[in-house]
């Protein structure tokens, strides 16, 4: 005996719908490429080249002879004289006045108060630090000494005989600037300074200094003027003012102004004396 079969329920199971099968798409057809159809070109025929034409041979041209030309005629034409150059002009010294003459403005020395001369051993030196000339004379006294001069740059002369029997360069007149304070030209002691009077006239000044180591000797100032050293006062060469006022301008023309510029300088004058030699001029003298 069969057994009897159980009554079967349904189950709904849900259905997915069916995949779609996808429609093949046709590749696209090459489109056969399109038949060109030549058309024959006809190829022109050739142009021929013509011939050169040749070119006729340059006949030679022919160059007419040159006309002579007249020789052109010459006027004689007058030699210029040659124009002579300028020929400098001298050059001119202001200060001089030509030989023998004096000089038209003063000019001076800077001395620096060295030795300018020597009376035996003793050494004299410059009294003025500005000196314009010198000139040498003879002196008074018997006793004055011969000054050799050692200054070849120190403008200087030798004046005219006096006649008065001393060496011809027993004294020098020294030309100095106005006001130019004087300095002793000697070292030593002062045995002379004051006044006097100049040929019985005119008012004037005196130095007279011994030197050391030569008792009896003097170096002897005139005509200066301004404050003096006193009687006994040692000076030093080149350095002691003896004369503060300078060289005394004297109110009458004097040998060497003959030979200085104008307005002449004063001078002082300056001699080296031996007084051991006696003085045998007749009293009055110097007054």
């Amino acid at each position: 005996m069969v057994a009897e079969q159980p009554p079967v329920t349904p189950i709904m199971v849900p259905t997915t719908p069916p995949l779609g099968i996808p429609t093949p798409t046709p590749l696209p057809t090459a489109m056969p490429a399109p038949t060109v159809t030549v058309t024959p070109t006809a190829t022109p025929a050739p142009t021929p080249t013509p011939a050169p034409t040749p070119t006729p041979a340059p006949q030679p041209t022919a160059i007419p002879a040159p006309t002579p030309r007249p020789e052109p005629t010459v006027e004689p034409t007058a030699t210029a004289e040659p124009t002579p150059e300028p020929t400098p002009e001298p050059e001119t010294t202001p200060n001089t006045g030509g030989a023998g003459t004096p000089p038209t403005s003063q000019v001076v020395v800077q001395t620096g108060f060295v030795i300018f001369g020597y009376a035996g051993d003793v050494a004299v030196r410059v009294p003025a630090a500005l000196v314009e000339l010198v000139g040498f004379h003879e002196a008074s006294h018997p006793g004055a000494q011969s000054i050799s001069l050692v200054v070849a740059d120190l403008p200087s002369m030798l004046l005219s005989s006096r006649g008065r029997g001393t060496p011809a360069r027993s004294a020098a007149d020294i030309v100095v600037p106005p006001g130019e304070p004087l300095r002793a030209p000697i070292t030593g002691t002062v045995v002379a300074a004051r006044r006097y009077v100049l040929y019985c006239e005119y008012q004037d000044s005196l130095v007279y200094i011994e030197p050391d180591g030569r008792p009896g000797w003097q170096v002897r100032l005139f005509h200066v003027q301004g404050e003096l050293p006193l009687v006994g006062a040692r000076v030093i060469a080149g350095e002691t003012v003896v004369a503060s006022g300078g060289a005394n301008p004297l109110p009458f023309e004097s040998q060497i102004d003959e030979f200085t510029a104008e307005p002449s300088w004063p001078h002082t004058h300056l001699e080296v004396v031996d007084t051991n030699v006696p003085d045998d001029r007749p009293p009055g003298g110097g007054c």
